[in-house]
């Protein structure tokens, strides 16, 4: 294991020592999708919501790449968010997190935080070396867009497929009862959620597990 002043550990190192919390909701399958350089297994939004550490929507203010502070070879990106809602976890009016960048392309768009200002991640718990990520990378990230009349919508980077596989049967065997709107949500296959039943979906699968 490198020590805090030996600069030459990989990334592929890295991946390694990001701790159990971190890699849990990762597999690397032949036939999962990649997201630049790690692959995830599907994951629908009970196991989203029961991986997560911290569920939070707000509005990015900053993303900047920078070196690990321990490991100075491994870029990283400290985002930092202003939290318009929290759903699970504890986050303060701003939250800030670090997470490892995958892949050597994503440095100059900061792993895609820059370009995407309003978001609802899904994050898991900071590992021993202070990362996170989202769950399932580009599934536990949604951008946050609005039409012209100002409704809400949440997509991941999976186009939110599979994502509602089963919610009504799955928060039924957690003795959850789901408001319509949000059973209204296992009828789509994919594509764009009205926010507002996302997140109702969301808080009461976070609520049953306190």
């Amino acid at each position: 294991m490198p020590t805090s002043h030996d600069s030459r550990v990989s990334p592929f190192c890295l991946a390694a020592a990001l701790g159990l919390a971190l890699m849990a909701s990762m597999c690397l399958a032949p036939r999962s999708s990649a997201q630049r350089g790690a692959l995830t297994a599907p994951a629908d939004l009970q196991r989203l919501v029961q991986t997560a550490g911290t569920i939070v929507r707000g509005h990015v203010v900053s993303a900047v790449v920078e070196p690990h502070p321990r490991f100075a070879n491994l870029q990283t990106v400290v985002v930092t968010l202003s939290v318009s809602k929290v759903l699970k976890g504890d986050a303060g009016a701003t939250f800030t997190f670090r997470q490892f960048i995958w892949d050597i392309q994503d440095v100059e768009t900061a792993a895609g935080y820059r370009k995407s200002p309003e978001l609802l991640l899904f994050l898991n718990p900071n590992s021993q070396y202070g990362l996170t990520s989202p769950v399932g990378l580009e599934q536990g990230r949604f951008v946050i867009q609005r039409d012209a009349k100002g409704n809400a919508f949440a997509s991941n980077g999976r186009h939110n497929g599979g994502l509602f596989d089963q919610l009504e049967s799955k928060a039924a065997d957690q003795g959850i009862a789901l408001s319509l709107q949000a059973r209204a949500l296992a009828a789509k296959p994919s594509g764009a959620a009205p926010l507002a039943a996302f997140e109702d979906a969301i808080g009461a699968l976070a609520g049953a597990q306190r």
